[in-house]
């Protein structure tokens, strides 16, 4: 083993996702996701990785040798800013994610949403695999997919901590004072906190910067859905996060308290009856057809998706919930386009998101009580206001890496 594990960090230390981490040491190597930041529409993968929007590992994209006999890939969960890079690799390096998220993607590729794979790996949660000289360990955690982990890496002299994305106001909050205790014991080296709140000026994030809707946990966005379910007259549509399972089966049971059937596409259906083993008793075309819903509005809740928004035009819809799905924000240009085509269908338009990520006084605990030597905040459009309240709240050093520079941490 090399004396100093050398840190590389790939991508994503001032944008919202991308973030990508390379431990080396020696013949060894471990990467911390492998996700994209920005839309690779009409870019070669070299322009990609010359314009900063794919990682700088040609070896890894054009299957050229390589200096190292052990590496391997961690993901922290399946979204596309973690994830979505994957489908350009052409070496055939390992690619280790939870048993659950594994579970998704296969999943989400037999259905065509994502791209095949190669040698995709389940990993039990705190189970350690070794990568050569490192040893690395996921947990599970708490987000809005819920096969989230936290990631913890260990060369034998150093140990770092990749929180992924997290909450802590989420059903799962034991998880992550699970791990944030290890990671204490662990006395960590060197700490990678995601900071997507800090580069709001509101205390969470939401669609619509313009009119900001009050953040919800899972547990009150399903108690505001239930309302929206009782003041409703007619048909009532959601659009959800179709990769946050847990959250749909939730809805299912927050529509019959309310004597409603939930309907979901086919495809989303799929992904359910995939990961949990139920399929919905309630499926557009199969089990239930547009004239049912159009007969009888009250009775149903419609799950659909933005590309299918013209299912909407015939039938008659009290109110068309946003929770988490695409488009996500006013940051994408089809969210213009959905509000101007609800406006223009005469259909009312509810956020009620709850969003995977920690408030900003949350991630400042997280912090402390991991408590390790030194941090790093990104994930997020402004990490130097994280990095601010870091430095006056927490004993840590704060770190501000640059991209493809390559750092070593040399303590006693």
């Amino acid at each position: 083993m090399n004396p100093l594990t050398e840190v590389r960090f790939l991508n994503g230390l001032d944008t919202i996702g991308g973030n990508i981490v390379e431990f080396s040491n020696g013949n060894s190597r471990v990467i911390m996701d492998f996700g994209v930041a920005s839309d690779l529409t009409d870019e070669t993968v070299e322009s990609a990785i010359a314009n900063g929007k794919l990682p700088n590992v040609p070896e890894l994209f054009f299957n050229q040798p390589d200096k190292f006999d052990h590496e391997a890939i961690f993901i922290s969960h399946l979204h596309i800013d973690h994830m979505g890079a994957l489908q350009y690799l052409q070496a055939d390096i390992p690619i280790y994610l939870s048993e659950p998220s594994y579970r998704l993607y296969q999943s989400l590729i037999a259905q065509g949403i994502e791209a095949p794979v190669d040698n995709l790996n389940p990993l039990p949660f705190e189970t350690p695999v070794t990568i050569g000289d490192f040893t690395v360990t996921g947990f599970a955690s708490d987000h809005d997919e819920p096969g989230v982990m936290a990631l913890l890496v260990d060369d034998g002299r150093h140990r770092y901590g990749h929180s992924g994305d997290v909450r802590l106001n989420g059903p799962h909050r034991q998880n992550v004072d699970h791990w944030a205790q290890i990671f204490n014991e662990a006395k960590l080296s060197l700490f990678m906190l995601e900071g997507t709140t800090f580069s709001f000026d509101t205390a969470a994030p939401v669609e619509d910067q313009s009119q900001p809707s009050v953040p919800l946990s899972e547990a009150s966005l399903q108690t505001a859905f239930a309302q929206t379910l009782e003041a409703a007259s007619q048909l009532v549509v959601v659009n959800p996060y179709q990769r946050n399972y847990e959250r749909l089966q939730a809805f299912v049971a927050t529509a019959a308290s309310q004597g409603r059937q939930m309907v979901f596409a086919p495809t989303d259906a799929k992904i359910l009856e995939d990961i949990t083993g139920n399929r919905p008793t309630a499926v557009l075309n199969d089990t239930v057809s547009l004239g049912d819903i159009k007969a009888e509005p009250a009775k149903f809740v419609l799950e659909n998706q933005f590309a299918n928004l013209e299912l909407l035009a015939e039938l008659p819809v009290s109110v068309y919930v946003h929770s988490n799905g695409e488009p996500l924000g006013d940051y994408d240009p089809r969210f213009q386009q959905l509000q101007d085509w609800l406006k223009a269908h005469n259909i009312p338009l509810q956020f009620l998101s709850a969003s995977g990520h920690a408030f900003r006084e949350d991630l400042i605990t997280l912090a402390k009580m991991v408590n390790p030597k030194i941090i790093v905040p990104w994930h997020s459009f402004h990490p130097e206001r994280m990095a601010e309240t870091l430095d006056n709240e927490t004993r840590a050093e704060v770190l501000m890496p640059e991209r493809d520079l390559f750092y070593t941490i040399d303590e006693q």
